[in-house]
């Protein structure tokens, strides 16, 4: 029985803890503002794949959001996880100045 629950906590501490869907929630809402809101032509931003709508557009933001979280959680949570979350979503090396400027309206807005 011991060992079995020291494996069991070895394998559930391998696991990154989930994003809270409340904060996954919030991060989304401000996206859509930075990205341009309901003025925007590409909602959310998302370049990556094509997507139909706002709605569809929202649900590839939160899967990304969830995705880049497990990633930050990986690699060991450095640095703040919205720029970490902004260097893949607004690269710097293909924007330097709009990854500077998502990240300063991504915390603005979060606050």
């Amino acid at each position: 029985m011991k060992r079995f629950l020291l494996l069991l906590l070895a394998v559930c501490g391998a696991h990154a803890a989930p994003i809270h869907p409340a904060y996954a929630e919030k991060i989304a809402d401000a996206i859509y503002r930075v990205e341009g809101g309901a003025r925007a032509r590409v909602p959310y931003g998302v370049l990556s794949v094509k997507v139909d709508g706002t709605g569809e557009a929202r649900r590839v933001c939160l899967r990304s959001i969830a995705n880049n979280w497990a990633r930050w959680e990986q690699a060991g949570q450095p640095d703040d996880f919205i720029h970490f979350m902004a260097d893949r979503w607004c690269p710097p090396s293909v924007d330097p100045v709009g990854n500077r400027n998502w990240k300063k309206n991504m915390k603005a807005l979060i606050k």
